[in-house]
């Protein structure tokens, strides 16, 4: 199970994730995406994956998704504080180049 935490910075919402991102619980992260782009319709979505120590390829689908939703609407995601073992597959995936990736949430909301 992810721990899941959102917050609000001006314009822009957090999504805070901990745990391994794999099948099991890409609903459960999806639907926390879905409803805080609903409640917030945020400028900007930051997903912070400092606590993420694993992530599938179901994972990966589910943030490229939700990259193609902000561009629909506008809006800008940014992802931050991925680990190394993250970013490997980041790297392996060839979606580093595709995602705005920042070493820190502070730079990730201030561009």
């Amino acid at each position: 199970m992810l721990n899941i935490q959102t917050k609000q910075e001006g314009n822009a919402s957090v999504l805070s994730v901990k745990g391994k991102i794999n099948f099991e619980v890409t609903a459960q992260l999806r639907g926390a995406i879905k409803d805080l782009i609903a409640a917030q319709q945020p400028n900007l979505l930051v997903i912070n994956l400092e606590g993420t120590s694993f992530i599938d390829s179901s994972g990966l689908g589910l943030l490229v998704a939700a990259r193609s939703s902000a561009d629909k609407n506008g809006s800008r995601l940014h992802i931050c504080c991925i680990s190394p073992q993250v970013k490997k597959v980041f790297d392996q995936t060839n979606l580093t180049n595709y995602f705005s990736i920042f070493a820190t949430e502070q730079d990730a909301l201030r561009v």
